[in-house]
């Protein structure tokens, strides 16, 4: 697609985008769209949630514990829970060197 085609996109549209991509294994073009979408609505959390997934399964761990971190302060409950059980051990635990 042309970027022109991409001009009139609103959050809703780039999340949507990030999300496809994402489902594609495309996590890297996701990030960059889910990007877009916070860029347009800082306080979208559902979008810090799956970019924080992307940043995740691309092994980011900082990026992901940010990003599941601020969609959980954003009140999404997925991340919350993620933020609280998952993210922070793994964070910590690659910090200390240890796996």
């Amino acid at each position: 697609m042309k970027k022109t085609e991409f001009s009139s996109f609103g959050a809703k549209d780039w999340y949507e985008q990030g999300q496809l991509l994402a489902q594609d294994g495309r996590h890297g073009k996701a990030i960059e769209a889910l990007g877009r979408a916070i860029a347009k609505n800082p306080a979208y959390a559902e979008a810090y949630f799956v970019r924080g997934a992307c940043h995740y399964a691309l092994g980011s761990y900082q990026d992901a514990g940010d990003d599941l971190d601020a969609a959980a302060i954003l009140g999404c409950r997925d991340a919350q829970f993620w933020s609280k059980h998952s993210i922070h051990s793994v964070t910590k635990n690659t910090d200390d060197g240890q796996e």
